[in-house]
């Protein structure tokens, strides 16, 4: 009896110890599965500056690095530290050169503010400048941070003798662009939940599999607000789903229930065509969730509330594993208790279609969509829309999204952007002061392909998109016909000279800088 009192008594110990971090701190996230390395931050605006502490459960040495957005270890900008035996933390701005022991870095540029071990955990605090003018130091910055860690039950036996780590691991996160833990709103008492999960797909033999699964909401009781969405990965499998994407798109009651690869052919088209709909929810590896803003949640049920959804489920099976069975998905946390405003989410980019060609040969393309001002002037309310949070989307080959924003005929700043793109964390980015985008301004997105901005108050408006025409594409198509080269092009790349170089000479792609060469797509209706 005594013992499970003691084993009880260190468990809150350890929960308190937690909760004390996060009350510190404006940000938390787990960096691994088991949630064993654990990272806490504040950003200053003023000062330029971000404080973190990582609490490891581990007590040995531990690291944690920015890599060059790439996930690994080489070219790394790293901090390595410890408690030795005396109880004296240690901490070393160090760079890696490859996989090996990364070099110590003359210019210390990461000031140690504390450390300790505490119940099995080494707790590091430490703070750093954003950008601190070393070469050997990679600047803090907006947009996705690919953050490695590592760690070793053993101290070093000297500053200079650091045995190798024993694991280690990557992730990819949104340091700037999040509503600090603070400023989250409490769930109210009348919060109610309904899931969206896989009906036990077995996972087929690919490498990479994107399933979609078709749902009609339960139905509700009048109207409310959907105010979070939350993960519900099976524990096992966390390894495998890689990340899922939820889109709010009207279909037939028959296709309720439906799930199948998307790629397949038994894919309805009343189904395919959601893949293109408003995004409303999303999660990838090492995602807390999606919790709006205090003042705005989603509209359900009553006449125009969401009521039906397709989740994009990419799963990805390396090793070709046969037998997995997954019911995965996410959570969605609604109540009756409405907020001031209802959320919309409008859809602004490059429409998505065949035509949207990357030529060969090419080591960078910029793809643009333009928000025209004759679709903002018609549905956008004198008095303007207020942008409260943005998610970049695009597939594999995009690096890169950054969308502008125009009012009388000067460039503001930008609306939404991030340089270092990865498809496989795709998270809600909010914007630290919400921004007025008023009716007759335009918008562009770059490089690829589509922006999302959750805005209140919501307006028929969800769409506003843009898109070359066939006809600008039949000159490059019959030099490619000429060249011997037909869909799906599979013999790529040819050599040069490229049958592509005739896009030189037309009206789309890196040339398409003004909006009026383009065909426009307003609310889901062609201009």
């Amino acid at each position: 009896m005594g013992k499970n009192i003691f084993l009880v008594f260190l468990m809150v110990c350890g929960m308190a110890y937690a909760a004390t971090l996060q009350d510190s701190y404006q940000h938390f996230s787990s960096l691994d599965e088991n949630q064993d390395f654990l990272m806490y931050w504040t950003i200053n605006d003023t000062t330029k500056m971000m404080d973190i502490a990582i609490s490891v459960n581990n007590l040995g040495w531990v690291g944690i690095g920015f890599s060059p957005y790439t996930g690994r270890m080489p070219g790394s900008d790293i901090v390595i530290g410890w408690v030795d035996s005396q109880g004296t933390p240690h901490l070393q701005d160090r760079y890696a050169t490859g996989h090996i022991l990364p070099e110590l870095d003359t210019q210390q540029d990461y000031t140690l503010l504390s450390g300790e071990e505490k119940d099995g955990k080494t707790i590091l605090k430490f703070r750093r400048k954003f950008v601190t003018g070393d070469s050997k130091d990679l600047p803090i910055e907006g947009g996705t941070s690919r953050l490695i860690w590592a760690y070793n039950s053993q101290d070093p036996t000297s500053p200079t003798s650091i045995p190798v780590h024993q694991k280690k691991g990557s992730r990819s996160l949104n340091l700037f662009d999040n509503i600090p833990l603070a400023d989250k709103p409490p769930l109210p008492n009348d919060t109610m939940t309904f899931d969206v999960l896989a009906n036990n797909v077995t996972i087929p033999t690919f490498h990479t599999t994107y399933w979609c699964t078709a749902f009609k909401i339960p139905e509700i009781n009048g109207s409310g607000h959907i105010i979070k969405i939350g993960a519900k990965i099976q524990n096992k499998h966390l390894g495998v789903v890689h990340h899922i994407l939820v889109f709010d798109c009207p279909f037939d009651d028959s296709y309720h229930g439906f799930s199948a690869a998307c790629h397949s052919r038994n894919m309805p088209q009343g189904l395919n065509r959601c893949r293109g709909a408003t995004i409303i929810g999303a999660w990838a590896s090492g995602n807390e969730g999606t919790e709006f803003p205090a003042h705005v949640g989603l509209p359900i049920g009553g006449s125009s509330g969401t009521r039906y959804l397709l989740m994009e489920t990419h799963y990805d099976n390396p090793n070709l594993t046969p037998g997995i069975v997954d019911s995965s998905g996410l959570t969605f946390y609604y109540t009756f208790q409405k907020r001031q405003y209802d959320a919309g989410m409008l859809q602004i980019g490059k429409s998505v279609s065949p035509n949207q060609v990357i030529p060969e040969g090419q080591k960078k393309w910029e793809s643009v969509g333009y928000c025209a001002q004759d679709c903002t002037q018609k549905n956008l309310p004198a008095t303007g829309i207020n942008v409260v949070a943005n998610f970049l989307h695009t597939h594999l080959v995009g690096t890169a999204l950054k969308l502008k924003h125009h009012r009388n005929g000067v460039e503001l700043p930008i609306l939404a952007e991030n340089p270092h793109y990865d498809f496989n964390y795709q998270d809600i980015m909010y914007l630290k002061k919400e921004t007025k985008v008023m009716p007759g301004g335009t918008a562009t997105s770059q490089e690829m392909c589509l922006v999302f901005l959750m805005y209140y108050p919501k307006q028929p408006l969800a769409t506003c998109l843009s898109y070359e025409n066939n006809v600008n594409y039949l000159a490059y198509f019959e030099e490619l016909k000429k060249a011997g080269k037909t869909p799906p092009f599979n013999t790529f790349p040819s050599q040069p000279p490229y049958a592509w170089s005739v896009l030189e000479r037309t009206k789309i792609g890196n040339n398409s800088r003004n909006y009026r060469d383009l065909d426009q797509v307003c609310g889901g209706n062609s201009l």
